[in-house]
């Protein structure tokens, strides 16, 4: 500390004569304000900078790090399991969309080991049906669920149990073709399906308004009655006789 400036010039009264414990005393405690008023000016110095550099625009002294926890890291992606006809969801199928495609049935594990809250999408494009089955608890109540094709359900677990409500399939447009009418409608591909009805769809009594108002005519060819003989015919309209060609 003496390095800094003699004791004698920080003294404002003189110490001569005084014991030497004073003495010292006196120089420990003026050396000890001395080094706190140096220490106070580098501090000064130091706030006075950083205020500075705070004060300044576009200059910052501190990084703010907000940290967000996503708990659908699936969630805007997809998981293709084309051809697969077995699968079980795992964490990462949180929030996925998932696809499945095959001509056979296909089982799918609903993991009950994944932590709530979870679901995902799923939709299966193949004639095979899909069936879910929790690996514990149950789903809507029952043991297991049927997608059939072209469907699309929304699977949520909350811990426990499964729950899901399939979307169905639109309609298809069909056009309309003279003289069918609608036989069927597949709900799994949403297609109508048109035939022609026959006699045997047609119930009730024809009525005489039913009738075409021209009339109706029919031909009736008759057999020849020998084998150089010829073939007759009759003709009737509105059920009535009204030409003859006897056969020979």
């Amino acid at each position: 500390m003496g390095s800094l400036n003699p004791p004698s010039f920080r003294f404002p009264f003189p110490l001569h004569g005084q014991p030497e414990e004073v003495q010292q005393a006196h120089i420990f405690a003026f050396n000890a304000i001395l080094d706190l008023q140096s220490a106070n000016k580098e501090v000064s110095a130091q706030i006075a900078a950083l205020k500075t550099a705070t004060a300044t625009p576009g200059t910052s002294t501190s990084t703010t790090t907000t940290v967000i926890d996503n708990p659908f890291p699936g969630l805007g992606t997809k998981n293709d399991q084309t051809g697969n006809t077995a699968y079980t969801t795992q964490t990462g199928d949180n929030g996925v969309l998932l696809i499945l495609n095959d001509a056979s049935p296909i089982a799918v594990g609903l993991n009950s080991v994944v932590s709530a809250p979870f679901f995902f999408f799923v939709t299966t494009f193949g004639a095979g049906t899909a069936t879910l089955t929790p690996t514990s608890g149950l789903i809507n109540g029952g043991a297991s669920f049927s997608l059939p094709q072209n469907y699309f359900a929304v699977v949520v677990f909350d811990g426990t149990n499964w729950f899901t409500s399939a979307l169905l399939v639109i309609p298809q447009n069909t056009a309309g073709a003279a003289h069918q009418w609608i036989a069927s409608y597949n709900s799994a591909t949403g297609v109508f399906t048109l035939s022609q009805p026959t006699f045997a769809d047609i119930s009730g009594n024809l009525t005489l308004g039913q009738l075409p108002t021209v009339g109706i005519t029919v031909v009736v060819t008759t057999a020849a009655l020998t084998t150089l003989g010829t073939q007759g015919s009759q003709t009737f309209q509105n059920g009535i006789l009204t030409a003859q060609v006897q056969a020979t």
